[in-house]
């Protein structure tokens, strides 16, 4: 057993002291790091999948917030109801929040809003050339 413990002494001390750019103990080192540190490794990459979960739950939700706002936005317009342009900014606000995250979530259903879409921003430019906003 002490000949094992002297090997593994001084045979890396060799190594690290010969030409040859090799350094063991740094090697060695890490492993034990990795060892010990097993469970919190484990329990970080855990964390982190959830917080990559909660972050990809919240965009969804915002996306699905926005949408209710954009088709009640239009429900109001095809009612009769006038905006104000600020109310119209803050309606392309959430069409750009929206239509950002169906660009990068190809999965999510878009075909809802789209001509909810197109009307608002078609009644936003026409209130826009005849200065007609509320």
């Amino acid at each position: 057993k002490r000949l094992d413990i002297l090997i593994l002494v001084i045979i890396p001390s060799v190594i690290q002291v010969s030409k040859i750019n090799i350094n063991p103990w740094s090697w060695l080192l890490g492993k034990i790091g990795k060892l010990l540190n097993a469970d919190a490794l484990a329990e970080y990459e855990k964390l982190a999948k959830d917080v990559q979960k909660i972050q990809s739950d919240f965009w969804m939700q915002m996306a699905k917030e926005a949408r209710y706002r954009i088709l009640r936005f239009d429900d109001e317009i095809l009612q009769g109801h006038k905006h104000t342009k600020e109310h119209f900014d803050e309606m392309l606000g959430d069409i750009d929040v929206y239509e950002r995250y169906c660009t990068e979530h190809p999965e999510f259903p878009n075909n809802k809003c789209v001509m909810a879409i197109a009307h608002i921003k078609a009644v936003y430019a026409k209130c826009v050339n005849e200065q007609s906003f509320l």
